[in-house]
């Protein structure tokens, strides 16, 4: 039922309660943490980040509400949580997306489809990286809840990072001395995080009830990647191809499971 929480490599156990070595109770108090985040989640699925309250989470759960707040100090201390749980689940997909075989863009573009595909998994994670950035939510979250989100939020870079150098090691890419690998990063980001902000949305839109059937995901990818000059370019290389390999190879489960709803 908890799955969500702790979708990460197993050698990446520091974000994650279920792995680490613990005493009965200590296991037994992070199992009920985990319970009542699944709970919270599904609260936020049907109500929204607006309308969760510490009161709805303690009437959906078999426990008190002084149990409840020995484990989060706050509503927005249960969002912050909640932040790390998906950035656990995005790191998941990430590895899963580095042991693609191809060259450095198609690796990259790999990355772009895992991030895509955590997002479409688990809508509910994607939008709460957001809403755990808002200040009244990082204003009333505990301290060691924002540690744990920044660290995870650095393995996350260095995942994207490492497949940046190796563009570089293979001369494939070639950065200019005005811009560096940071803004790079942050351009790839910010291209997947608005299509899926965009498409995701409910708002009826003409602009995006247009481009549905299309990859538009892709396209904006390629023209970005084309502006960084990062080789093949689009015009020489089925990136579109590309795409459905790393589905097909990489996240067939998922794919499956998404095709199905």
């Amino acid at each position: 039922m908890f799955k969500f929480l702790c979708k990460i490599d197993e050698s990446q156990t520091d974000g994650c309660l279920f792995q680490r070595a613990y005493t009965p109770k200590q296991q037994a108090i992070a199992d009920r943490e985990h319970e009542l985040l699944h709970i919270a989640k599904s609260i936020v699925e049907q109500e929204g980040f607006n309308n969760f309250t510490m009161d709805k989470l303690t009437a959906a759960s078999p426990y008190s509400k002084g149990t409840i707040y020995n484990h989060f100090s706050s509503k927005e201390d249960v969002i912050t949580a909640l932040c790390s749980a998906a950035l656990r689940h995005e790191i998941s997909f990430f590895r899963r997306a580095q042991k693609f075989n191809g060259t450095s863009r198609e690796r990259v573009i790999a990355l772009h489809v895992a991030y895509v595909m955590s997002a479409k998994v688990e809508p509910v994670l994607f939008n709460c990286l957001m809403t755990a950035k808002t200040p009244w939510v990082i204003g009333k979250s505990s301290a060691e809840r924002l540690k744990l989100q920044a660290d995870l939020e650095q393995q996350c870079s260095e995942l994207i990072d490492e497949v940046l150098h190796g563009a570089l090691a293979t001369g494939e890419l070639k950065i200019s001395s005005s811009s560096g690998l940071d803004c790079v990063a942050f351009a790839n980001w910010a291209v997947s995080y608005g299509s899926i902000a965009l498409l995701s949305s409910t708002i009826d839109c003409h602009s995006i009830a247009r481009v549905r059937d299309h990859n538009v995901f892709l396209f904006g990818i390629n023209c970005l990647l084309d502006g960084l000059n990062w080789q093949p370019l689009s015009t020489a290389w089925d990136y579109q191809r590309t795409w459905q390999r790393v589905e097909q190879e990489i996240f067939a489960e998922e794919l499956k499971m998404l095709n199905e709803l």
